[in-house]
């Protein structure tokens, strides 16, 4: 048991130390642009050199944020520290790289085995390269930066993922607001998740001309990861909060309202309210159900922390942190 948990740690660390990695060509690209630097600028088009610069500067705190994330992981004492200084950028980052690892290949295989256009290529702000090297990098950060904190939530937190759901407490009785919050944000959820179904399957229900013109595969598969991913975090925050799924592990709900939840809030509430009425009044509906359903799976995260670290519990961790078996208690003495 010690050597198969110390070749688990040496492996999450190896992974986190491949995706600081890999967040360095994103971030030095980025930092020129902060500078200066128009390196594989074509034309900055209607943006002012001001927004130019925000902009990236804005996306290169986010991503200095997943690459310090990335140092965390590799440190022996990560998962001994306060853990929501991890698990709100995980959360956040865990929706943006999900959506965009699966929407990006198949959308670009769609192109490819039906002829369409490139938006790559016919790009005229940016040359071609520059979208291999900031979404191939994207896309290879996301691969190995969720990898590695899968296995430092396995670490840390094994023995909640694998109780079962009918065996959760509540010992702060935090679950009746819980409840309370989670309806609330099913409703956003199931409403935003149905509407990108309906655009990702090709309705154009909503869009204005500008919108429909511009529309490629990536964008359609895009919608359609969406909506998928707001059904199912709906789905498993229902069945986590309301204990429904009862012989089902934790991790199985958890991973879904996790990923789920992540993907609305982070690929398409906080990121675009505000973006949308120039396309599509209804994309910016779309866009702030998404923000308050992020928004309240959040705050049933901090009701549901309060109940693990409710009366100085312990959380079942087994030898050296890892699972302690199905008939655990819930409870933990330092989730927080």
């Amino acid at each position: 048991m010690p050597d198969h948990f110390e070749r688990r740690v040496r492996r999450r660390r190896l992974l986190a130390r491949f995706a600081v990695v890999a967040c360095l060509p994103y971030l030095v690209l980025k930092l020129l642009w902060v500078a200066g630097a128009d390196v594989g600028v074509r034309d900055l088009g209607s943006l002012s050199r001001g927004q130019w610069i925000a902009a990236n500067a804005v996306t290169f705190g986010m991503d200095a944020i997943a690459a310090l994330i990335a140092h965390v992981l590799t440190r022996p004492g990560g998962r001994h520290g306060r853990a929501w200084p991890i698990l709100f950028p995980m959360w956040v980052a865990t929706g943006m790289l999900v959506a965009l690892m699966i929407a990006l290949p198949v959308g670009l295989g769609v192109i490819e085995a039906t002829g369409a256009e490139n938006p790559a290529l016919s790009d005229d702000m940016l040359r071609p390269w520059v979208f291999g090297v900031v979404y191939g990098g994207l896309c290879a950060e996301g691969l190995v930066l969720l990898a590695a904190f899968a296995l430092y939530a396995d670490e840390r937190w094994g023995g909640l993922l694998r109780t079962r759901v009918r065996d959760l407490t509540d010992p702060a009785g935090t679950q009746g607001m819980q409840r309370v919050l989670t309806g609330l944000a099913l409703g956003f959820l199931v409403c935003s998740g149905a509407l990108r179904l309906l655009w990702g399957l090709g309705s154009d229900l909503g869009m204005n001309a500008e919108w429909i013109t511009r529309r490629n595969a990536i964008g359609r598969t895009g919608d359609l990861v969406h909506g998928l991913g707001a059904l199912a975090g709906a789905a498993g925050l229902y069945a986590l909060v309301f204990r429904r799924w009862g012989r089902v592990r934790v991790g199985v709900p958890l991973a879904m309202a996790w990923t789920g939840a992540g993907v609305a809030f982070g690929s398409g509430g906080w990121m675009d309210v505000g973006r949308s009425p120039d396309t599509s009044a209804l994309l910016g509906v779309g866009n702030t159900a998404d923000l308050i359903a992020g928004l309240l799976t959040l705050c049933v995260g901090c009701f549901a922390l309060t109940e693990l670290t409710a009366g100085g519990g312990k959380l079942p961790l087994s030898h050296h942190g890892t699972a302690a078996g199905d008939s655990a208690v819930v409870h933990t003495r330092r989730a927080g």
